[in-house]
């Protein structure tokens, strides 16, 4: 699959001629590795430390689709200042790009479960009507009982959604995130 960085910001956004695919969720949710994982290569950088993305970073995939990596949000180790500074980047992003956005993926892990501010997203993207899919992450990491309580809680405060359970270690969920990437566009 070919796939290249094309840029990195937190204003300047490339030309809005490709469809987007965007990847978001709590620092630590493992957004860097499931990207790597899809497209097969390390293109996005992955860290140990939570909340090391701290900027909007778009991907070329297949010189088609814009795949876009934003900073996780959650993350209490930054100074009010900088969680502000990420929150006020990712909403012009969102408000900007909404009619280029064709599909978010909406990554919760499962064991953590459905944490408020994931809850906030989801809502957010409803309100701004941006298709979504949800990706529980790290499964390999979770108990069945875990699993089944995240996906009762997603259900019961969201109604039907699409969920995509995945794990980079074990190899589940690529082709199903793949076949949303491709079908948005």
């Amino acid at each position: 699959m070919r796939v290249k960085l094309i840029k990195t910001t937190v204003r300047e956004f490339p030309p809005a001629d490709k469809p987007e695919v965007v990847f978001v969720g709590r620092s630590n949710v493992g957004k860097s590795s499931l990207i790597n994982y899809v497209v097969g290569r390390n293109i996005a950088r992955v860290s140990k430390q939570p909340g090391r993305t701290r900027t909007i970073n778009f991907f070329i995939l297949e010189d088609k689709i814009y795949l876009v990596d934003v900073p996780g949000y959650g993350f209490a180790k930054r100074s009010k200042e900088e969680r502000e500074k990420w929150k006020s980047m990712m909403e012009n992003y969102f408000l900007e790009r909404r009619g280029n956005i064709k599909r978010v993926f909406q990554l919760i892990d499962s064991v953590a479960g459905v944490q408020p501010l994931d809850a906030q997203m989801i809502e957010w993207l409803r309100y701004l009507e941006i298709p979504f899919t949800v990706v529980m992450t790290k499964v390999d990491k979770a108990s069945q009982k875990e699993i089944s309580k995240t996906h009762r809680d997603l259900k019961s405060k969201f109604g039907d959604l699409k969920v995509i359970r995945s794990s980079v270690k074990e190899g589940k969920g690529k082709k199903e995130i793949l076949s949303e990437i491709f079908s948005s566009t």
